[in-house]
């Protein structure tokens, strides 16, 4: 169990105004050095697609808040999904924070996917992107493999017919009012739980913990925790109280950012349709 060191009041991300993040307000050019490094030269076989999406992140495609990325799904559509997992993977490193990546399937559903940019990929099977034509609880990614997952933000998926809304959770933040309910509901979810997916995957750890650094690692998916339940020999009243604690407080403290905005969507065309990308 970590230390006294622990602190959920000394949160590194600030409460968003009114629960709500508008896009349009916090656009970031990318700098000229990144870019050129995703779009190559002529002698690294850097694939024409691979440089048109490239080149669209110089419009309003990138923005930046609070410590992450946001990339909107609009830059993909001329990439493949081998292509666009391959460029989220080297975007990562370049920004050198976590990113918040956004698609749209042909269907309209919202496709959300939380990267951690300190963590290096083996593979393209162990980039996650979480798709689905329901809403999705809240969650973090991979919740249920031993290595840490290394992610401070809760998300939930509303798809785009719903509006295209996508919700997030600051989990810096929800410590911190968890601790202002009751101080011994983060200790609670310190300590082991078993995450099970009721498909051969299980893995025992903390909800909550810390690596060597401070960096925050967030582990949450109810369902798992519900289906390890039986192996978590520690459950009882005060852990069930932190976590009903948790999950009310997820709903209250959800952060809308909005996606597709009228204007947005109407500018970001207009110029790929005048620089010939489709």
């Amino acid at each position: 169990m970590p230390n006294d060191g622990f602190a959920v009041t000394a949160s590194t991300f600030s409460h968003w105004p009114n629960g709500h993040f508008d896009l349009s307000s916090a656009y970031v050019p990318l700098p000229e050095a990144i870019l050129d490094d995703l779009m190559g030269d002529g002698d690294q076989g850097v694939s024409d697609a691979t440089r048109d999406w490239a080149s669209t992140l110089m419009d309003q495609h990138v923005y930046s808040c609070n410590g992450f990325f946001i990339i909107d799904g609009s830059s993909y559509p001329c990439l493949d999904p081998d292509q666009r997992i391959h460029m989220t993977k080297r975007l990562a490193p370049c920004l050198g924070k976590p990113i918040v990546h956004h698609s749209r399937h042909l269907k309209q559903d919202l496709v959300t996917n939380v990267r951690d940019a300190g963590v290096r990929f083996k593979s393209s099977k162990d980039q996650n992107f979480s798709s689905s034509n329901q809403e999705a609880v809240e969650h973090t990614e991979s919740t249920e493999l031993p290595n840490p997952i290394g992610a401070f933000l809760l998300h939930s998926i509303q798809p785009a017919y719903k509006g295209g809304a996508s919700r997030f959770v600051n989990a810096y933040t929800l410590l911190d009012s968890l601790a202002g309910i009751d101080p011994g509901h983060v200790e609670v979810l310190q300590r082991p739980f078993w995450f099970d997916t009721a498909r051969g995957e299980r893995v025992e750890a903390p909800i909550v913990s810390y690596d060597d650094k401070g960096n925050l690692d967030f582990r949450w998916m109810h369902a798992f925790l519900e289906n390890g339940r039986p192996f978590t020999k520690h459950w009882n009243d005060k852990v069930q109280e932190a976590i009903d604690a948790t999950r009310n407080l997820m709903k209250k403290l959800r952060i809308t950012v909005m996606l597709g905005l009228p204007c947005l969507q109407k500018k970001c065309w207009t110029r790929r349709v005048s620089r010939g990308i489709l």
